[in-house]
């Protein structure tokens, strides 16, 4: 799996945020808007080049997005009512995410088999979600889900911008032993 980090911007839910990996360099930008009727978020590469979108279709207290990749429809995404644990199935791709608004913490499944998990971790420079994606094909849908469930947790004002575990950027994540497992 390889991983991806996007910055938290707290206080900022519009705009752009540039996704890095763990050499520092910028892979993705993720740009747009939420909260009017025919916003969307667009994932692309750093050359510029569109990669997938969500174009939000509802507005209110479960809003509903669709999303593109490669300018085709391939699914939908709406909010449902959950208290600290959030299950939300993906139309179109099968995908199932779950997760917990007040941790961050969130993972995507197609079946039994883990597409993406997203956690939140600290940074020499502030806070970043951590998005380890299974299939590189996958990463741009990934970040638009990611993208949106940051938000929807933002709207609720549960999500903690402070998190236990650090990370060093331009490092491999160790994944052996325990001294490297993530900390609840």
């Amino acid at each position: 799996m390889r991983q991806l980090y996007i910055r938290q911007t707290p206080g900022v839910l519009n705009g752009v945020r540039p996704v890095l990996d763990v050499h520092r360099q910028t892979l993705y930008l993720i740009t747009g808007q939420f909260g009017w009727s025919r916003a969307q978020l667009i994932a692309s590469s750093a050359s510029g080049e569109v990669l997938a979108e969500a174009k939000q279709l509802s507005l209110g207290i479960m809003p509903k997005f669709a999303i593109y990749f490669n300018g085709k429809e391939v699914g939908s995404v709406r909010r449902t009512f959950g208290f600290w644990r959030e299950i939300i199935y993906i139309h179109g791709l099968n995908w199932v995410v779950m997760g917990n608004l007040m941790s961050g913490k969130y993972k995507i499944y197609h079946g039994t088999h883990i597409i993406a998990n997203m956690r939140p971790v600290d940074g020499a420079d502030g806070g970043y979600d951590q998005l380890s994606v299974a299939n590189h094909s996958a990463e741009p849908v990934c970040l638009l889900i990611a993208a949106i469930m940051d938000r929807w947790s933002k709207q609720n004002g549960r999500r903690r911008l402070v998190h236990n575990q650090a990370l060093r950027l331009g490092q491999e994540p160790k994944t052996l032993g325990p001294e490297y497992r993530e900390k609840e």
